[in-house]
């Protein structure tokens, strides 16, 4: 068995909790930590429950929250070097070096490379049994690793960041409209698209989509975008598969794989 909740997701914080019979992870921590804490008491988990948290990597919007993990003892995995990072910035966490797979209280953890302007970013993919979750957000391009992690999963959760249009026209700067664009930037919606066209398979029967941008997307214009290519491929969405699109300020429900 495991189960998915995203806690919220966008550029102003991410975070993802998963339980299965044994375990209870969150994977990111970018919320402030009073709001980890009460959506998942909405939920009917305590913060005392969690008895670990997964890292993708150490921008503000990933672990914000992980202040209020100072002193617990909870076990905080990331890349080595985005630990190093973690661990300048916040003192007091029980920072654990990712490397590869590993095995934590039954769910099986494989990480994965993503191209992201941070230090050593990563996906995750968690396996309890014959089901899997793969997790994987801020990617400038799609990358053999991430297809690779992600493929065949019974959820996945991907990034789709941005209308490459609505950004361009928007108010950003050049400056971070070109990081955003770049290879070690985001996803946009075509991206996102195109890479779930080559991960889906009939075992995938939920996609969210995930760290939309509130000023360069419309949950719309995603969900759209991604149903219109999978198409193209003979997916349909409702009969298929089920993509739905997670908020930054509102949880989602609760998915059950058993």
């Amino acid at each position: 068995m495991l189960k998915i909740c995203c806690l919220g997701s966008g550029s102003k914080g991410n975070c993802f909790f998963i339980e299965s019979e044994r375990i209870k992870l969150l994977v990111d921590a970018g919320l402030n930590f009073s709001d980890i804490k009460s959506k998942l008491l909405e939920i009917g988990i305590s913060i005392l429950d969690i008895s670990g948290v997964l890292i993708t990597h150490e921008h503000t919007d990933h672990i914000g929250g992980l202040t209020g993990f100072s002193n617990s003892g909870i076990p905080i995995f990331a890349h080595a070097r985005a630990a190093r990072v973690i661990e300048n910035k916040i003192r007091g966490l029980n920072m654990r070096a990712v490397n590869g797979e590993f095995d934590f209280y039954g769910i099986g953890v494989t990480s994965f490379n993503i191209p992201h302007d941070s230090a050593g970013p990563l996906g995750y993919r968690l396996s309890n049994g014959n089901i899997s979750v793969g997790i994987a957000t801020d990617m400038g391009h799609i990358s053999l690793s991430a297809a690779e992690g992600l493929k065949d999963c019974d959820c996945v959760v991907i990034e789709a960041n941005h209308d490459k249009d609505m950004l361009l026209n928007g108010k950003y700067p050049h400056a971070l409209k070109k990081r955003i664009t770049g290879g070690r930037g985001h996803l946009s919606n075509l991206d996102c698209a195109e890479l779930l066209s080559s991960i889906v398979t009939p075992r995938t029967k939920n996609v969210w989509l995930a760290h939309l941008s509130e000023e360069n997307n419309l949950p719309e214009l995603a969900f759209e975008t991604v149903v219109k290519e999978l198409q193209k491929i003979g997916i349909t969405e409702g009969r298929d598969l089920k993509i739905e699109t997670q908020k930054q300020h509102e949880k989602s429900r609760i998915i059950c794989f058993s």
